[in-house]
Parts: structure tokens; C-alpha cells; sequence
């Protein structure tokens, strides 16, 4: 044998040995690791209860007159910068009375297709509790509803109507407390054991 043909059998020899050794390595498992009673640990993230939004069912929500309507322009669900101190009034109303739920009503105008209008009003309706949030309002007493198109302000095709139509009205209802629990009684009144 020739230098170069001993040297590359060895080359492929201590190669070989060193894939061998790697592989054999990594296919060795503890047996500590796979014993039926170990879980895996699953790491809970925090709740996120200030999220969900309130029930829609039950009593109808109502407007208030201290609550004011929220106008917004034309196509946007952005806050208006002169809508900014009329939604923080409403905020400090709800943040004094936190014994009622909210309901975030958002309306556009009759233009654009009723589907467009249904997304954009519930953007605006979004925006407003976000903003309630911001300012300390649980999440958890807010709903939020999309009316589109359905509820004109106005039916004028004028844009003066149009501009009062493109809103978001919040709306409220007083929280429902839950009934007290029944303890059943016996044919004569008395409380059965």
C-alpha cells in the first residue's frame, strides 16, 4: 500500500469511529428522563380576565345624558383630538359609578356597503374602550356592539348628518347581582334537613 492510500483508509477509519462514538453518544437517553410519572411543567401566562368584555345579556342598556357621544371623521376610528376631553368625562362617570356595565356603541354614516360600515363601526367602538381602559375602566364592565349603518343619527343626505351620524354612544345598564341561594323547605314551611 501506498502512504496516500494508508493515510486515507485511516482518515476513513478514525472518522467512521468518531461518527460511531457521536451517534452513540446522542442515542443514550437517563432513565430518570422518561419515567411515566413526570409531567411536563407547563407555565400558566397571566390571566388576562381584564380583557374579556362584558356580557351583552340580560337587562337593555340605556343612554345616559351625563355620558356623551364620541364623534369621529369621515372613514377613521381614530379619537378625534376635540373628542378626547368629552371621553374622559365619561370615563370619570364611569369610574364613579362602578355599579353599572358599559356598552360601547359604534354607528357610521349610510355610505359604503353595509359590511365595511359594520367593521369600521366596530373599530370606532374599540377605540373608545381601549381609551375607557387606559384611564382605569376594568375591561371586564365594557361590551362592545357595531351598528354599521343600521342606526342614523339622521336620514338627511347632507353631510351635517352624516358628520352626527359618524359616532360612539355609550350606553349603560346597572349590574346584575345574583340571586341569593334558595335552601328548600318542607311541606309545612319548615326547612328540611
Amino acid at each position: 500500500m501506498t502512504n496516500t492510500k494508508i493515510r486515507i483508509t485511516m482518515a476513513a477509519t478514525l472518522l467512521g469511529g468518531a461518527l460511531m462514538l457521536g451517534c452513540a453518544k446522542k442515542s443514550i437517553i437517563k432513565q430518570a428522563e422518561i419515567t411515566p410519572s413526570a409531567e411536563p411543567k407547563i407555565e400558566e401566562s397571566p390571566k388576562q380576565d381584564d380583557d374579556v368584555e362584558a356580557s351583552l345579556r340580560g337587562k337593555d342598556f340605556t343612554a345616559f345624558k351625563d355620558l356623551a357621544i364620541i364623534r369621529f371623521d369621515y372613514d377613521r376610528s381614530e379619537i378625534r383630538t376635540d373628542m378626547t376631553e368629552l371621553a374622559a368625562q365619561n370615563a370619570n362617570f364611569l369610574k364613579a359609578h362602578p355599579d353599572i356595565e358599559v356598552r360601547v356603541d359604534g354607528h357610521c354614516d349610510q355610505r359604503g356597503t353595509t359590511e365595511y360600515n359594520l367593521a369600521l363601526a366596530q373599530r370606532r367602538a374599540a377605540a373608545i374602550r381601549a381609551y375607557y381602559k387606559s384611564l382605569g375602566i376594568a375591561g371586564r364592565r365594557m361590551a362592545t356592539q357595531s351598528w354599521g349603518e343600521e342606526k342614523p343619527f339622521c336620514a338627511d343626505e347632507s353631510e351635517a348628518c352624516h358628520s352626527q351620524s359618524r359616532r360612539v354612544e355609550t350606553m349603560v345598564r346597572v349590574k346584575e347581582t345574583p340571586a341569593p341561594a334558595l335552601t328548600p323547605k318542607g311541606p309545612s314551611g319548615d326547612k328540611t334537613k
